[in-house]
């Protein structure tokens, strides 16, 4: 071929990847496959979108362009970063950040403030930066960010306690950095004389407007939520979406910097006042900030000049090493004095600061700014930011579950159960178990089983059971085992199947013998699953008797049948063993019966009791507290 030729084909394959779209559908898609390949390796998934955007940016391979999307850039970063917010602002348990609103309370006002400080007091040091630029990275770098700390946690599986902290702290934190780093961006820009007016003006007008357009926005969506048939199309999570984006920029082009407060504010409202369960729209929104996080630590990877960070690397690594060994500490131990957490909790937020998307977004714009008006610290801002954000995750990703563990503030293992399928036999399984002590946590889709559950007393999940993000909400990695219980064999078979591949120790039950029946002993055999109750029963059929009233949940001891035979107790003609105990541990009842002392079944309610014996053991049976028919 000749030599002009190839040019001119080399130029081709060149221009293609000028594209605009092309750049987002190639950050989009490696970013998914590096969240992937994360959580396949156990590793953390945004060290890996951070080194694929490097290495495809054009300082390497020169394939993902951000240069290509112009001022696109900044909008696209907004979009994405509204959604996540809300997600993490809506995420937030309201019973859970009330017990802990005092130390997250704290951290994002004493904390931050002393985070701030020590933050600037490192840039100025350690880079030789004016107070005001180092100011300006301090107020940046205040606290940790939902973009890292959501999917830290969900590797971590740290205690409720600290989990919460934790996620409100990012959230909240994530506002609180961006509005005031915009404050003080103002001071550092403005004329001296001017600087503290404008200051003052700025972060009034900054909090009012952003907290007017995301409540007023956050009624909207609750209200909305609550319109049944919109809820039943499937346009309730869409609009809900649209509705976010709104409020992100309507702030943002109201006063300059505030969307992310109206975003913030948005889903604290909505998970305030919306509907009462609304994990659809939660795992929806999860399911798109893990899309966009991955989006943008490719995309602002690679917007960041490996020559802008080669020359800074000791002085900024330093930095971002004051920030984690001395800043973080001392911010949040003094913070969290009398706050209501332990000394172990305390060591173990003060270990993970991570910092996040928002902060290398609103750096990038900075860093421009400052260039633009021919600040000597504009190159350097931007890439002591994304070492900071490197190092802080590299560290919070690699030893945060050591330090966890060795701390003791890790969730408990092999606690409670999972149960697929809110009928009436599962719903009175679950009260027995709750009953006897264990965690109980059911997953379904039927809103009026889930209502039936939750009248009984029950934590439940709405949501697919057969999708990785709805057991991890249910916590299925810290399960003791799971229970299928719907209707139909398959697919309680890739029940079981999906959470043992999330668990391998997981207890796998569940209930055969519906009218689609096809799945043998063998298949469970090959899965080490075990079938509830012994034998094949016709679940619809025993949630029918227990709805109509024919069936009743009993609780039988063995010292009350060795009267009788100890077999026929258990199994006496048309009744179905759910649990037996043995010693202090209830468990599902299988074909095994040995050291069994006590056994929960549903039998068949008797019209009328043809001796007094009969009358007296269905008195001294308790029945669980299912629901009447």
């Amino acid at each position: 071929m000749p030599d002009w030729i190839e040019l001119l084909h080399l130029q081709h394959v060149d221009r293609i990847f000028d594209t605009p779209a092309l750049t987002l559908a190639l950050a989009m898609s490696v970013g998914m496959a590096a969240l992937a390949t994360g959580s396949a390796l156990r590793l953390p998934g945004i060290l890996l979108a951070l080194a694929a955007g490097v290495l495809l940016g054009p300082d390497f391979a020169n394939i993902v362009r951000p240069a290509v999307l112009g001022d696109w850039l900044r909008v696209i970063v907004g979009f994405c970063v509204s959604v996540i917010l809300f997600e993490g602002a809506l995420s937030l348990n309201p019973q859970r950040l009330k017990r802990a609103a005092k130390s997250v309370r704290r951290l994002v006002t004493v904390g931050a403030l002393i985070a701030a400080c020590g933050a600037a007091a490192a840039a100025h040091y350690f880079m030789g930066w004016r107070w005001e630029i180092a100011a300006l990275f301090g107020s940046l770098l205040i606290v940790t960010g939902p973009t890292v700390i959501s999917p830290l946690l969900r590797r971590i599986k740290a205690e409720k306690t600290v989990s919460t902290v934790l996620a409100a702290e990012g959230v909240l934190g994530d506002a609180v950095g961006a509005v005031l780093a915009t404050v003080v961006f103002g001071i550092a820009v403005a004329p001296k004389a001017d600087s503290f007016g404008v200051a003052l003006s700025e972060l009034g007008r900054i909090v009012l407007v952003g907290g007017v357009v995301g409540f007023t926005i956050g009624l909207l969506i609750a209200a909305l939520g609550r319109w049944r048939r919109l809820t039943l199309e499937g346009l309730g999570r869409v609009t809900t979406l649209a509705l976010v984006v709104l409020a992100f920029q309507l702030s943002n082009s109201l006063a300059h910097e505030s969307g992310v407060v109206a975003a913030v504010v948005a889903g604290m409202t909505v998970g305030s006042l919306g509907p009462r369960k609304q994990e659809d729209l939660i795992e929806f929104k999860e399911e798109l900030s893990i899309l966009f996080i991955g989006l943008l630590f490719v995309l602002l990877a690679a917007n960041v000049r490996i020559a802008e960070i080669i020359g800074l690397a000791e002085r900024a690594g330093m930095v971002a090493l004051a920030l984690v060994l001395l800043v973080r500490p001392l911010s949040v131990l003094i913070s969290t004095i009398g706050a209501g957490l332990n000394v172990r909790q305390r060591l173990f937020i003060a270990w993970i600061g991570p910092r996040g998307i928002v902060a290398a977004a609103v750096a990038s714009l900075f860093a421009t700014e400052l260039a633009s008006r021919g600040a000597p610290e504009g190159a350097e801002f931007r890439a002591v930011v994304f070492l900071t954000i490197v190092v802080t995750v590299t560290l919070a990703g690699f030893t945060g579950w050591p330090v966890g563990k060795l701390l003791g503030v890790l969730a408990k293992t092999n606690q409670g159960w999972l149960i697929f399928g809110a009928n009436r036999v599962s719903i009175a399984m679950g009260v027995a178990l709750q009953e006897a002590g264990d965690e109980v946590v059911l997953v379904d889709r039927n809103r009026e089983a889930i209502a039936e559950a939750e009248a009984a007393g029950l934590h439940v999940i709405n949501g697919n059971g057969l999708e990785v993000n709805t057991l991890l909400r249910a916590g299925i990695e810290t399960r003791r085992g799971v229970i299928a219980m719907t209707g139909n064999d398959e697919v309680n078979l890739l029940f079981v199947q999906t959470a043992k591949r999330m668990n391998q120790r997981l207890q796998l039950w569940l209930i055969l013998g519906g009218a689609k029946g096809g799945v043998t002993e063998r298949m469970l055999e090959e899965e080490r699953a075990r079938m509830l109750g012994g034998r094949k029963v016709d679940i619809a059929l025993l949630a029918a008797m227990l709805e109509e009233g024919r069936g009743e949940i009993e609780t039988r001891k063995r010292s009350d049948a060795d009267k009788e035979d100890g077999k026929t107790m258990i199994r006496r003609a048309g009744e179905l063993p759910l649990l037996v105990r043995r010693g202090k541990t209830i468990e599902p009842a299988g074909s095994n019966y040995d050291g069994v002392t006590e056994i929960v079944l549903l039998s068949p309610r008797l019209a009328s009791s043809k001796n007094g014996n009969g009358k007296a053991a269905k008195e001294s049976g308790r029945r669980a507290a299912v629901p009447p028919g």
